[in-house]
C-alpha cells in the first residue's frame, strides 16, 4: 500500500485531478503540484519468464475479494479494508482474505474526464437511446460515479502456422436447359461454374501488437470491451499518485488465461492469411498448427467510470471511458413502443401491397 500523500494546507488526502492532470485537495482545493517524472518508457515483460515466476510464487501479496450479492461483479478491496460499498450498484459488501502471487500494473491511462463530465457524457447517452419505457430519460438518474482502474492485458508475440489444405479454381462448362417461351419448348445452353481443388500446404507468419483483453469479470464483458478505442499509444509508466482518489481494481483473469482468450482474437487474421498465401479462386483449410513465439505482456490498467441506474427495481450498469466519454451500458426496453413500431410497419406495407393490386 503506498504511503498517503496530504495537503500542505489543510493536511486532507490529496487525490488526482483528471482535469489538470496533476494532484490536488478536494477539501481545500490547494494543488498538490505535478506529478514527478519517473519512468518515461512503457516496457513489456516476457510472458514465459513471467509464469515461471508466478509457479515459483514471486509477488505474493494479500487480496481481500468478494462477489457482490447485488450485480455479481468480484471486487477487490484495498488492505486493512474489509467492509465496502460496490462502487457498480452500490450494495454493501463484506470480504474474506487470501493470499495469491500478483503481477504488478506495469503502466496505465490517467483519467482524462471529470465525474461531472461522464456525468453529461451519460445524460446524451441515454437522451439518444430509442425504446426506453415511460420516463426512464427523465427518472433513469445515474449513481454518482466511481472512478476505477480496470486492469487488462496486452499481448505482442508473432504467429507462426504450418497448414494444410486445397486451392480451388474455378472453370465453366455449358450445360444444357430447356424453357417455355411464348408456349413453345426452346432448348438453351448456360455456362455453369464448377471448381478444380488442387492440394496445398505452407508456412505462415502474423505480427501482432497491442492485442488488448480485458482482466476482470466485475462487469459484462461486452461493456467493457465496447469501450475502445483506447488511446495506447499515451501510456505511462505506473505511477501510485494517479490512482489517488479512485479505485484500482485487482485481475481476476490469470496471466494465462488472458493470452487463451487472445488466441481466439487471432484467429480470424491467421486464417485470413492461410487463405491468401492457398491463393486461387477458393480456399479449403483442413488443418493449422499454431504456434506462438516471443510473446510480450504488460499489465495495465485502463481508466472507467462505472455506474447505474434503477428501473422497476432493476439496476442496470453504466461504464464510461473516461479517456474519450464513450458510453456502454445495460438498458431497459419497452414492449409496448416497439409492438408499435411493428404494427405501424406492417400497416405501411400492406398499404402499399394493396395501392400495388389496385394499379
Amino acid at each position: 500500500m503506498e504511503e498517503q500523500k496530504v495537503c500542505p494546507g489543510c493536511g486532507g488526502p490529496l487525490e488526482f485531478d483528471p482535469e489538470h492532470g496533476k494532484l490536488y485537495c478536494p477539501h481545500c482545493g490547494e494543488t498538490g503540484g505535478e506529478i514527478p517524472a519517473g519512468e518515461t518508457e512503457v516496457r513489456s515483460e516476457d510472458f514465459l519468464v513471467k509464469l515461471r515466476e508466478l509457479e515459483a510464487g514471486a509477488e505474493q501479496t494479500e487480496q481481500l475479494m468478494v462477489s457482490c450479492n447485488g450485480c455479481g461483479a468480484e471486487i477487490t478491496l484495498e488492505p486493512n479494508v474489509v467492509a465496502d460499498r460496490c462502487p457498480y450498484c452500490g450494495t454493501p459488501i463484506v470480504a474474506k482474505s487470501h493470499s495469491k502471487s500478483r503481477i504488478r500494473p506495469s503502466s496505465l491511462l490517467p483519467f482524462r474526464l471529470t465525474r461531472e463530465e461522464a456525468v453529461t457524457s451519460y445524460l446524451k447517452w441515454i437522451s439518444s437511446l430509442w425504446f426506453l419505457p415511460g420516463n426512464v430519460k427523465k427518472e433513469a438518474k445515474m449513481t454518482s460515479p466511481s472512478g476505477v482502474y480496470l486492469p487488462h492485458w496486452c499481448y505482442d508475440t508473432v504467429a507462426v502456422t504450418s497448414y494444410t489444405g486445397a486451392r480451388g479454381e474455378y472453370y465453366y462448362v455449358p450445360v444444357s436447359y430447356t424453357e417455355t417461351v411464348n408456349g413453345k419448348t426452346v432448348r438453351k445452353t448456360r455456362m455453369e461454374r464448377r471448381t478444380r481443388w488442387y492440394p496445398a500446404a505452407g508456412t505462415v507468419q502474423n505480427d501482432f501488437s497491442d492485442l488488448l483483453t480485458p482482466a476482470t469479470r466485475s462487469l459484462p464483458e461486452e461493456l467493457i470491451e465496447e469501450l475502445t478505442p483506447w488511446d495506447l499509444p499515451e501510456l505511462q509508466p505506473y505511477d501510485a499518485d494517479y490512482i489517488r482518489g479512485f479505485r484500482e481494481e485487482s485481475y481476476s483473469i490469470s496471466l494465462a488465461d488472458g493470452f487463451a482468450a487472445t488466441e481466439k482474437l487471432m484467429k480470424p487474421a491467421i486464417t485470413e492469411t492461410v487463405e491468401g498465401d492457398i491463393g486461387g479462386d477458393t480456399q479449403m483449410i483442413t488443418s493449422m498448427r499454431i504456434s506462438y513465439h516471443d510473446i510480450k505482456f504488460q499489465h495495465l490498467l485502463l481508466p472507467v467510470w462505472v455506474g447505474s441506474f434503477s428501473h422497476n427495481k432493476q439496476v442496470y450498469p453504466v461504464t464510461i471511458n473516461a479517456r474519450t466519454g464513450e458510453v456502454q451500458g445495460k438498458r431497459p426496453y419497452s414492449a409496448l413502443k416497439i409492438t408499435a413500431l411493428v404494427l405501424f410497419v406492417i400497416a405501411v406495407v400492406l398499404t402499399a401491397i394493396y395501392f400495388v393490386m389496385q394499379q
